[in-house]
């Protein structure tokens, strides 16, 4: 019976989690999903190129994302708006780490905007921003 009830209460945990395995990803490894989303919704301007994927949600479903492409910054939320920043416009990076939360990257641009990117603990936030940091002109080598 107490195995029964335990089973019982898994299940659906079991079952509304994606059997896609989330954290950043690149161009190369990028999962199905994301990409046929990507696509559908038309985030990509003509010729665009991704370089470095996360996905927010935890049914890892494409619906709050961050993208990083050869040209820009790009957040996406379904719900709410889209926001992007040209990689040329960038004028700083700065990064924290925090316990429970992960990378925080804030990302400034010429006019004085703020970008902040939010990636979870041990789902490859130090590649996002060394990605990020390698296509932003003269902040390859910035010590954050």
């Amino acid at each position: 019976m107490k195995k029964t009830f335990i089973i019982l209460l898994i299940l659906p945990f079991l079952f509304s989690c994606s059997m896609d395995e989330g954290g950043v990803t690149v161009s190369n490894n990028m999962e199905k999903y994301a990409i046929e989303y990507i696509e559908a919704n038309q985030l990509l301007e003509e010729g665009e190129k991704i370089i470095a994927y996360y996905d927010y949600t935890i049914s890892l479903d494409g619906t709050e994302s961050v993208m990083l492409t050869d040209n820009r910054l790009l957040y996406h939320n379904a719900e709410t708006y889209d926001s992007s920043v040209l990689l040329e416009n960038i004028t700083t990076i700065d990064h924290r780490e925090e316990g429970l939360i992960g990378h925080i990257i804030e990302v400034y641009d010429t006019e004085g905007n703020i970008f902040m990117i939010e990636i979870a603990p041990l789902n490859g936030g130090e590649t996002f921003l060394k990605l990020l940091k390698s296509r932003v002109s003269g902040l390859e080598d910035q010590i954050l």
